[in-house]
């Protein structure tokens, strides 16, 4: 969350029960220059925490830092290199010392591709330690809490906005488009007809493509870290776009229409069935207007994209976000599984949810 100077924020650390509490307490709380951690536990039935509605029954540990410090403004440098190149990277900040400690509060060590290794725990006695609890980070895609003698750090995995490629720019593709943008996801739309693929019909859209007749996916980019959606409405021109797709192995897929429909495509074209596929795509959540089309599909791809069954919070065991593994003086947590599928694994339609 940005703190503006006047009081206005963007983004939020919460539900909406801390952020007034923060904003009221954060430019004297770092006037120091000097970043801070305070925790705020609503649990407590202390008067200060209804006084501030911090009801929600938890403890939150925030990190408070100015924005024009040298360590904010190289952590924001970083931050937008590695979204513009839609690379992971990892984010490693001290958020507990003790007196000894020749580190900080708010040292970091920024690892990614492109950065081998920047911030003010490079040449510390911990970094060797941070460097390879971070490449762990980066392999597993999970954050990690890891406990060095007196130091805690915290290791945070950035991964690059999930990216969304939707064939066909008809009516029901706009509200798709226009969702996902609002989860934050890079969105291509792609249509052969220059009326529909037209900017001012997607204006929240990354790319609005036209494609072209002979190379249907020229200039579109399909990878496994792709999720695809196939809504053209077009049966002649699906067939012609499924194999190139397919053979991109994106780890996601879905088709609209019936699963009778799906199931004459892959049999027309003798291709296997990926993994990945999703036929009828969407979640069952009812309704037949665009709207509610499009919030089936993306909240299947969001579901299925932390590897969730999209299933009913109340009906789930666990706890709803699992924790950061902890290494170092406390237990370990159990890992998580990477994000995305990156196989192009086959299955048959029976084994279709």
């Amino acid at each position: 969350m940005l703190i503006l100077a006047d009081g206005r924020r963007v983004g939020s650390v919460s539900g909406g029960c801390l952020e007034s509490e923060i904003v009221r307490r954060a430019q004297w709380l770092t006037e120091r220059g000097v970043p801070v951690v305070r925790a705020y536990d609503t649990t407590s039935s202390n008067d200060g925490v209804w006084e501030f509605g911090l009801g929600c029954n938890g403890v939150v540990q925030i990190l408070l830092e100015r924005a024009d410090a040298t360590s904010a403004a190289e952590l924001l440098g970083f931050l937008s290199a590695h979204r513009e190149s839609r690379q992971p990277a990892t984010v490693a900040t001290v958020i507990r010392t003790d007196h000894t400690s020749p580190v900080r509060v708010g040292d970091r060590l920024l690892l990614g591709d492109t950065w081998k290794g920047v911030g003010a725990l490079v040449g510390s006695s911990i970094e060797d330690d941070v460097r390879a609890h971070a490449s762990e980070v980066l392999r597993t895609s999970t954050n990690r809490l890891v406990h060095l003698g007196g130091d805690e750090v915290f290791i945070e995995w950035i991964g690059p906005p999930l990216s969304l490629v939707v064939f066909g720019a008809g009516d029901d593709a706009m509200p798709v488009a226009t969702m996902a943008k609002q989860l934050g996801w890079c969105v291509s739309i792609a249509d052969g007809r220059p009326a529909y693929a037209a900017r001012e019909r997607f204006p929240t859209a990354d790319r609005v493509v036209a494609m072209a007749a002979g190379e249907p996916l020229r200039g579109i980019d399909i990878h496994p870290g792709t999720a695809v959606v196939l809504m053209t409405h077009n049966y002649p021109l699906d067939a012609r776009l499924l194999p190139l797709i397919v053979a991109r192995c994106p780890w996601y897929l879905g088709l609209l229409g019936p699963r009778s429909r799906a199931e004459a495509l892959f049999a027309d074209l003798a291709l296997e069935v990926p993994r990945s596929v999703h036929a009828p795509v969407g979640l069952d959540l009812g309704g037949d207007i665009p709207q509610a089309v499009a919030l089936s599909i993306v909240a299947e791809i969001q579901a299925a994209a932390n590897r969730r069954p999209g299933g009913k919070l109340t009906l789930r065991g666990e706890t709803i976000h699992p924790p950061a593994i902890e290494v170092g003086a406390r237990a370990l947590h159990r890992e998580n599984e990477p994000v995305h599928q990156t196989g192009c694994l086959v299955r048959s339609f029976s084994e279709l949810p």
